[in-house]
């Protein structure tokens, strides 16, 4: 995983907080000062804060550590590539039945089938919707 600072600035403006405000907390909380350029750099991904810092910013931002990582999401060619093969496997064995005249086993076959296309479609679908609220939370941090 992979830390991003401005996921600091997110959850800074979110909650309302100002850098100065997350340095005089940090200090609260750690008796540690810092520059006025510190929380700055570490939202550009300049630098990084050390974890036992981090542990202090996610509380203080009111999120988990894991919050501020981005997570690594699966090469989505290899998630469809495994389920095209798996439909494509699936349609075979309806074929398969179809041709053993076993009609009604078949067709249960393929309604199962379909069910799961229908799930992964609306997986797609919702993706695209996470997609285009994170692009609405980006343009609203831009923004502020």
């Amino acid at each position: 995983m992979a830390y991003t600072g401005n996921k600091i600035a997110y959850f800074r403006k979110k909650n309302g907080l100002t850098q100065d405000d997350i340095r005089e907390e940090v200090y609260k909380h750690t008796g540690k000062k810092f520059r006025q350029g510190t929380i700055s750099s570490w939202e550009n991904g300049k630098t990084a804060p050390d974890m036992d810092i981090l542990s202090v910013l996610a509380s203080i931002l009111r999120v988990n550590v894991d919050d501020l990582y981005d997570k690594p999401e699966p090469k989505s060619e290899d998630i469809m590539t495994a389920d095209l093969i798996r439909f494509k496997d699936g349609l075979a064995q309806a074929q398969e039945l179809f041709a053993q005249m076993k009609k009604e086993e078949a067709y249960h076959h393929m309604e199962e089938l379909c069910t799961a296309m229908l799930k992964k479609m609306n997986a797609i679908s919702g993706s695209y919707e996470k997609a285009q609220a994170q692009l609405r939370a980006v343009r609203e941090i831009t923004r502020l």
